[in-house]
């Protein structure tokens, strides 16, 4: 059976969980390598997961072994550099969200996959849930029109991780559960934003998802509370077609609560998720009343995003969260702070 060999970079609490833990239960991965900065993490790491060879240098790994691609995870400050070293070296490149911080650096890193024809993407796993899915598809079908205006409400309290707090977030987890730093999410100079980046980031993306439209302009209020980052944001975002765009997320919650929705609204027909009540619905022109989408058999779509990029490289697949959704996503975060800063709305190019 041929197998992609695939290098992780960063295996702290999401490299791990997220994908670590997934592909080495994955009959088409062979996992080579893992890289942590600290080289007794990636010996424990390796030696759980039966990872033969592990690395405190990723440049190291990357030049001394033969791979397809690599999953970075590390904290968001590295993505850039890491993935243009892996690019530069022929590999192709699965990258955790925030994709990096600058539309600058986006935009260099979509040239460098497209010139040498490598994969890049981010991760979006509720990309892959059927609902999203089949929505996507009544939108390219036409079927809800012409766009006009998306709404999507992304909120969990991580408020504890902005502080520092990781024992707020993680406390009732097992002793060997892989926890991130104090600082890995609550840093500026590590982290950039907060909720825009480490929340926010999660629904922009998937809203390009689904409508596959371009981004022009960018609006946005942000409220740091009482942290160096911010918590609480509200995005407006124009598209290419004069489509809107209403973002709002919160990382200030009580515990073990969330609110999430979604609303694509076109000129012949709407598409609504209450993800809270597991619900989810479609009404089109020409319907007496909205029509329930039939509930999914619920799975692990964390483990879909590195599956998919196994088998992409494979070729069995298509890349499912195109290279144009990482980028434009980065273009939209990056105007929105921006905008937060200035008062005023920027172009987005």
């Amino acid at each position: 059976m041929k197998k992609a060999r695939i290098a992780i970079i960063g295996v702290g609490w999401w490299g791990t969980v997220g994908h670590l833990e997934p592909l080495s239960k994955d009959e088409k991965t062979e996992l080579v390598a893992v890289y942590s900065r600290t080289e007794e993490k990636a010996r424990q790491r390796a030696e759980h997961y039966g990872v033969p060879k592990y690395y405190s240098d990723y440049r190291q790994m990357i030049e001394e072994n033969s791979l397809d691609g690599v999953i970075i995870a590390t904290t968001p400050n590295m993505h850039y550099e890491q993935a243009r070293f892996a690019l530069e070296h022929g590999l192709h490149v699965l990258m955790e969200k925030p994709f990096v911080f600058k539309a600058e650096h986006a935009k260099d890193l979509a040239r460098i996959a497209q010139e040498k024809g490598l994969l890049l993407s981010a991760c979006y796993p509720q990309c892959f849930h059927p609902w999203m899915i089949e929505a996507r598809q009544h939108i390219r079908d036409g079927k809800l029109g012409n766009l006009l205006l998306m709404t999507r409400t992304f909120s969990q309290r991580v408020y504890d991780l902005y502080k520092g707090d990781v024992s707020g977030m993680f406390g009732g987890r097992g002793e060997n559960y892989p926890v991130p730093n104090a600082t890995s999410y609550s840093d500026p100079s590590i982290v950039g934003g907060g909720e825009g980046h480490t929340q926010a980031t999660h629904t922009i993306g998937e809203l390009l998802y689904l409508c596959e439209l371009t981004p022009v302009s960018a609006f946005a209020y942000m409220n740091n509370l009482d942290v160096a980052i911010d918590v609480v944001d509200a995005i407006a975002v124009r598209f290419d077609n004069g489509a809107l765009a209403t973002i709002g997320a919160s990382g200030q919650v009580p515990p073990r609560m969330g609110a999430f929705g979604t609303q694509i609204i076109g000129d012949r027909g709407v598409f609504a998720v209450d993800s809270t009540r597991w619900a989810a619905k479609i009404w089109l022109e020409g319907d007496p009343a909205p029509r329930d989408l039939a509930q999914p058999e619920r799975r692990n779509l964390t483990a879909e995003v590195p599956r998919n990029f196994v088998r992409a490289i494979l070729g069995e697949e298509e890349l499912h969260i195109p290279t144009k959704v990482a980028i434009d996503t980065v273009k939209i975060l990056d105007a929105a702070y921006s905008s937060a800063e200035s008062g005023r709305a920027v172009e987005i190019r």
